[in-house]
């Protein structure tokens, strides 16, 4: 029965790290998919005025402009892009942010394993 209450206790720290981390990461990934909105594919044209690269996309029925930042690299002509569903204005050229798929692959693996390890905390309250 000792190695039964050890593997209680095991199980029941994992439970407390991984649903204590995992739960508010899902809630973070859930308000950042809240705030932003999915993103939807746009073909944004990239056009050079006095030196600089601008953006310039159609959505929700207005035309958008922005200079491009320094980590996006384009050249002039068309470019593949993504736009807020939320706000027409924010672009992206290039894919979408990784860090709601980050945090949400995160919380879902540590939700998993605080899950499992609640379900083998209570091993010992089956068994008997």
């Amino acid at each position: 029965m000792q190695t039964l209450d050890t593997l209680a206790l095991v199980g029941e720290v994992l439970s407390w790290v991984g649903l204590g981390l995992g739960l508010p990461m899902l809630l973070i990934a859930f308000l950042i998919r809240t705030i932003e909105g999915p993103w939807l594919p746009a073909e944004i044209a990239i056009i050079e005025r006095d030196g600089v690269l601008l953006a310039r996309w159609f959505a929700g029925g207005d035309f958008h402009e922005r200079p491009l930042s320094g980590g996006e690299s384009a050249e002039v002509g068309w470019a593949d892009g993504v736009v807020s569903a939320n706000n027409p204005s924010h672009a992206r050229v290039g894919e979408p942010p990784h860090t709601r798929r980050v945090i949400r692959t995160l919380g879902i693996v540590f939700a998993g394993v605080g899950f499992v390890g609640l379900v083998v905390s209570l091993l010992p309250l089956l068994v008997s």
